[in-house]
C-alpha cells in the first residue's frame, strides 16, 4: 500500500500542495467554528432571549452547542474529499465519508432537539386548559424526558439505517419475540403508567415532602420508572412509581395548618382560682397570636391525674411547614412557662407517696 501512495505522489507533484490546502481548509473551518461558538451563538441567544415569544430562544439555545461542532465536521468532510488519494482508494472511501457526514448530521440534529426539549412544555401551555394540566416543574420535567427519549430513539434508528442495518426487518423481527419482551417489560410498563398517573393526578410535585410505606423525604426527581426522594438521613430513596400510585402516601407539603395538642400537668397544690386564671390566660395568649387559628383554640380542665391536674391545650398553627410549626410551638411553650409563673402554679411530674403504718 505504501508503494502505491509513493508512486502516486511521485507522479503527481502537485499532490503535496493539494494536501496542504486540505489541512488549511480544515483549519479555517475549525477557526470559524470557534467564532461561531464564542461569538455568534452567544449573540444569537442574547438577541432571541429578548423576544416575547420564547420558541425561537429555546431553539437557538438548544442548537448553540451542536452548531459549532457541525461547522468543523463539515469542514473535515470537504477536507477529506479533497485529499489527494489514488483513484482506487478515493472511490472506495467516498461512500464512507458520506456515511460519516450523514451520521454526524443526524447526531447534531438530535443533540439540538434534545437541548430544545423545553419547547414541549411551552407548546403544552396552549392546551393545558383543555387537559386540566398545570405546567408545574413536575409536568415540565416529565415532558422533557419523554421528548428526549423519542428524539434519541429515532436518532439511533436512523444511524442504524445509515450503517446498513435493516431497521424495518429488525422491527418486524421484534414481533416474533413480542411476548417475551412484553413479559420482561411488564414491570417497566406498570411503573411508566404510574408515572403518567402521577403527572395527571399530581398527588405530589418536585420539592414536596411525602411519607410512604417504604420511607419519607423530599421529592427530588420523578422519572419514567421511579421517583427519587431525599430522606432525613440525606440518603436517596428510589421508589417505583407503581408503589406510589397503588399505596397510601401523605404529602406534608400540602398541609395548610398543623395541630398542636398536649396535656399540661399542674400540681395539686394549685387552687381553683389559680387554675381558672391560668386557663383564661392561656386562652387569651393563644387567641391573640397571629400565627394561630383563633377558632381552633381549646383549653379545658379534663380531669384529675395520678399526680397532676390535667389541662388539655389544643390549637392549629397557620403553617404547613415543619420548621415554621416548630418555631410557633416553641414560642407558645415558652409563653406557657411565663403564664404558669404568673398564676403561681407549678408543673407536675410523676411522683409516688409511701405511707408507713406505725
Amino acid at each position: 500500500m505504501l508503494d502505491v501512495f509513493t508512486t502516486y505522489y511521485a507522479e503527481n507533484p502537485g499532490s503535496l500542495m493539494q494536501l496542504a490546502i486540505c489541512v488549511g481548509l480544515f483549519a479555517a473551518c475549525y477557526i470559524v467554528s470557534r467564532v461561531v461558538r464564542y461569538k455568534v451563538c452567544p449573540w444569537l441567544v442574547a438577541k432571541s432571549e429578548k423576544r416575547i415569544k420564547k420558541v425561537l430562544f429555546i431553539f437557538v439555545r438548544g442548537f448553540a452547542k451542536p452548531l459549532p461542532v457541525l461547522v468543523w465536521s463539515i469542514g473535515l468532510y470537504f477536507a477529506l474529499l479533497a485529499l489527494p488519494l489514488p483513484p482506487q482508494y478515493s472511490a472506495a472511501l467516498r461512500p464512507w465519508f458520506d456515511k460519516l457526514l450523514n451520521i454526524n448530521l443526524i447526531a447534531m440534529l438530535a443533540w439540538g432537539l434534545v437541548g430544545a426539549s423545553d419547547i414541549g412544555p411551552l407548546m403544552m401551555q396552549r392546551v393545558q386548559g383543555g387537559l386540566s394540566i398545570e405546567m408545574d416543574p413536575t409536568v415540565t420535567n416529565f415532558i422533557n424526558r419523554l421528548l428526549k427519549g423519542v428524539v434519541i430513539t429515532f436518532a439511533v434508528l436512523m444511524v442504524l439505517e445509515e450503517v446498513g442495518v435493516p431497521v424495518a426487518s429488525l422491527i418486524a423481527s421484534l414481533g416474533v419475540v413480542s411476548l417475551t419482551l412484553g413479559l420482561a417489560a411488564k414491570d417497566y410498563a406498570t411503573n411508566f403508567m404510574g408515572g403518567v398517573m402521577i403527572l395527571f393526578e399530581k398527588p405530589f410535585a418536585l420539592g414536596d415532602w411525602i411519607k410512604t410505606t417504604v420511607g419519607e423525604g423530599e421529592v427530588e426527581d420523578i422519572a419514567f420508572r421511579s421517583t427519587r426522594i431525599r430522606t432525613l438521613e440525606n440518603a436517596q430513596l428510589v421508589i417505583p412509581n407503581s408503589v406510589l400510585v397503588n399505596e397510601a402516601l401523605t404529602n406534608y407539603s400540602r398541609i395548610s395548618k398543623r395541630l398542636a395538642k398536649f396535656t399540661l400537668g399542674v400540681t395539686y397544690s394549685a387552687s381553683r382560682a389559680q387554675l381558672e386564671t391560668l386557663m383564661e390566660s392561656i386562652r387569651a395568649m393563644l387567641t391573640t397570636r397571629e400565627d394561630v387559628w383563633e377558632d381552633s383554640v381549646r383549653v379545658q380542665f379534663t380531669g384529675f391525674g395520678d399526680s397532676s391536674l390535667n389541662i388539655l391545650v389544643q390549637y392549629y398553627a397557620k403553617t404547613g411547614a415543619l420548621a415554621d410549626f416548630l418555631k410557633v410551638q416553641e414560642e407558645v411553650n415558652l409563653a406557657l412557662m411565663g403564664l404558669m409563673e404568673q398564676a403561681g402554679c407549678e408543673f407536675a411530674f410523676p411522683s409516688m407517696s409511701i405511707y408507713r403504718e406505725k
